[in-house]
């Protein structure tokens, strides 16, 4: 089969997203099937036509202005309409709306798509939620990321999951106690302000932050900041991780480091709370309690192990493999 998939950012950028889509990909092409991605061409060095990994990636140019963007979307969209033509199924992530003209030209090509995440605005919009009932409805089938999304975009999904994470290979790697990470984007939207607050309680840890953002300034206030880099190193030294992102945290879990973090609104309580890790997790409001449950698990750390071994079995659990037979059996194939 010829699968679109139509996906703002696609590797080698870095993300939860991007890494879904690409590993997605691998597995469909193993089984036979042609994969083609059109994506945001978010650096200038990156050329239009691309093949990474045996997909075709086609990058098109999205201005970061309100309406431009997506006018120029649609108008790269009409320039390779014979990529659209040729799909036997398009699948989208996040960007229905890049599609959507094409969804009445094409009215009979099956069209599918994975709501992932959230926009990181409170309260969400109304506007954001009306695109996402209307991408819902105009889809043949769709996949919802965290049952979070249910609830706050008042969409009913049938088939709701996590994405799969790649389990390291079983280091003798020992534990730096007190030394805490942070990964994702250094940014207000992500809970981060409240983390800082709660680093501002602590004394005597090493603090490390892997990402980049408006925040990285106060960040390097508290610890060191390596930006946008391979975390694995520093997963593999951390004994506690404040990252409250999914696939941020799931990495985590398969290097047995615990999850201590908070929220700083209603969906993003949910985002975390509405999930089946969530025991394996400690999710605090205050950013003072928060400071103290890490001050208990550094003091106590054989009662963190239960939580620690639980969330490692539960993300072995989880695989890619099934993941692409989950999105086969969505498109009907095998």
């Amino acid at each position: 089969m010829n699968i679109l998939f139509l996906t703002r950012l696609y590797t080698p950028h870095i993300g939860g997203v991007e890494r879904q889509v690409s590993k997605l990909s691998n597995r469909l092409i193993n089984k036979g099937h042609k994969i083609t991605v059109i994506t945001e061409k978010f650096e200038k060095s990156l050329k239009e036509i691309d093949k990474i990994e045996g997909v075709d990636v086609i990058r098109i140019t999205y201005p970061k202005v309100k309406y431009l963007g997506l006018v120029c979307a649609w108008l790269a969209l009409v320039k390779n309409i014979k990529t659209i033509r040729a799909a036997d199924i398009v699948h989208t992530h996040g960007v229905f709306v890049w599609y959507l003209p094409f969804r009445f030209l094409f009215p009979f090509k099956p069209i599918y798509t994975t709501f992932h995440g959230w926009e990181g605005i409170y309260p969400i919009p109304t506007k954001n939620i009306i695109l996402r009932k209307i991408s819902a409805l105009l889809s043949r089938d769709y996949l919802v990321i965290g049952k979070f999304i249910e609830k706050h975009y008042r969409i009913k999904a049938d088939k709701t999951y996590f994405t799969a994470v790649d389990i390291p290979k079983k280091e003798n790697c020992p534990k730096q106690n007190k030394t805490l990470l942070y990964v994702g984007r250094l940014d207000e939207d992500t809970g981060l302000r409240k983390i800082l607050k709660c680093l501002e309680y602590l004394k005597g840890y090493e603090i490390l932050f892997c990402g980049d953002g408006p925040l990285a300034g106060e960040c390097k206030k508290l610890g060191k900041v390596f930006g946008f880099v391979d975390p694995r190193p520093y997963y593999k030294k951390a004994t506690i991780c404040l990252s409250p992102g999914h696939t941020s945290i799931l990495e985590a879990f398969t290097y047995k480091c615990l999850i201590v973090t908070t929220y700083n609104n209603p969906v993003k309580k949910d985002y975390l709370k509405m999930t089946p890790f969530n025991k394996y997790i400690v999710v605090r409001k205050s950013p003072k309690k928060m400071a103290e449950m890490i001050n208990h698990y550094s003091k106590y750390p054989e009662k963190a192990e239960p939580m620690i071994e639980g969330a490692y079995n539960w993300v072995a659990s989880q695989s890619w493999n099934n993941i692409t037979k989950l999105y086969l059996k969505l498109w009907g194939l095998k």
